[in-house]
């Protein structure tokens, strides 16, 4: 192999090795720190986990959960049973509406009727109140 090289093979690995060292150090610095503080992170996150409790967190999640689940699904039957209350009421209050609607038909034709039988009548009036002062006054004859 011929010498210049050797010497060039050399050179550059005092620059590599120089390289991974300058840039090495500072980051394993850097990562040994962030290490330190993923490590203090952990055990403060095991403090608040744990938080003198005697059951495990994920259990009493499980159990949270499942008390969860069972007021949602009773409040899944009151609401069915609301909507079920809300269609009867509106059930009812269609059929009050008809009945209104009858009613009010029923009125108009009574009216109708009443106006025409007025009508019919009116020449009546005087006929009567001499019939009735005729007899409501005057003594019976006999």
């Amino acid at each position: 192999m011929p010498e210049w090289l050797t010497e060039a093979v050399i050179i550059q690995a005092l620059i590599t090795v120089g390289v991974i060292l300058g840039a090495g150090i500072p980051a394993y610095f850097v990562f040994k720190s962030k290490l330190a503080e993923i490590g203090k992170d952990a055990k403060e996150a095991r403090v608040q986990v744990k938080n003198s409790h005697s059951t495990n967190l994920r259990e009493e999640q499980d159990e949270r959960h499942i008390a969860t689940m069972e007021l949602l699904k009773e409040l899944g039957r009151d609401v069915r049973g609301l909507r079920e209350e809300n269609y009867e009421t509106r059930k009812d209050i269609g059929m009050l509406h008809a009945e209104d609607r009858a009613g009010r038909r029923e009125t108009q034709k009574l009216r109708q009727e009443f106006s025409e039988h007025t009508k019919q009548t009116e020449n009546w009036t005087p006929m009567l109140t001499d019939l009735h002062e005729q007899y409501s006054t005057k003594p019976p004859t006999e």
